[in-house]
């Protein structure tokens, strides 16, 4: 209980999911810690747990026919792992590892539809989060299955801010296509200048210029 006062107290998004949750769900709490790579639940499986991250990133992927791995989301503090699978009782429809060294909040499925009933704030929260899940979701299913190459390359770089960066690696797990076709629309991008590359970190360089390309995409 100790440790879960002291994430508490120096987690902001932690603290606000947790202020109403009642006492009788918050000691049945359990605090777990990975390292990178060593936290997975398997896409097909039914777990019987959910999962709150406190610290570092968690892939969401699944694995099309021919083994690719496809990256969904990347999970931050503050979002729950396995909600809406538990709440059914059905199997994970997708994959989890964590992206690096991770700490957790394991909550048991009947501690959390308890919370679910005593913390009405919560459940409504919950509910919101899991629609936005799902719009999420189809716009990226929707990329996946009928936008070009260039298009999808373009709106993930477009969500980034000029301070941010994303690897190569990782962008290529965000798109549906081969690696030499999302490189040769990077050659494009960085001949145009709207973004740099080094030693396998893409930066942008002209966020507004990508941007209005990306609109030009849609049309």
């Amino acid at each position: 209980m100790n440790r879960l006062i002291e994430i508490i107290e120096s987690s902001p998004e932690i603290a606000e999911l947790l202020k109403h949750c009642p006492y009788s769900v918050l000691k049945k709490f359990q605090v777990k810690e990975y390292a990178r790579g060593r936290f997975k639940l398997e896409q097909g499986t039914i777990y019987s747990e959910v999962y709150i991250i406190v610290q570092g990133k968690i892939d969401i992927f699944i694995l099309s026919d021919s083994g690719r791995k496809i990256t969904l989301d990347i999970y931050e503090p503050g979002n729950i792992i396995g909600e809406h699978e538990l709440l059914q009782e059905i199997p994970f429809s997708s994959s989890v590892q964590s992206l690096s060294d991770v700490v957790l909040l394991k909550l048991s499925r009947e501690s959390f539809l308890e919370w679910m009933e005593l913390d009405r704030g919560f459940a409504r929260n919950l509910t919101e989060s899991l629609c936005k899940q799902i719009y999420h979701l189809s716009k990226r299913i929707e990329s996946y299955s009928l936008f070009s190459t260039k298009r999808q390359v373009v709106a993930v770089l477009s969500s980034l801010s000029k301070s941010d960066y994303i690897e190569r690696k990782t962008l290529l797990k965000r798109i549906s296509s081969t690696p030499r076709s999302v490189d040769r629309v990077l050659k494009e991008l960085k001949d145009l200048e709207l973004i740099e590359m080094d030693n396998g970190v893409i930066k942008l360089r002209n966020p507004n210029l990508l941007i209005e390309l990306g609109s030009k995409e849609w049309k």
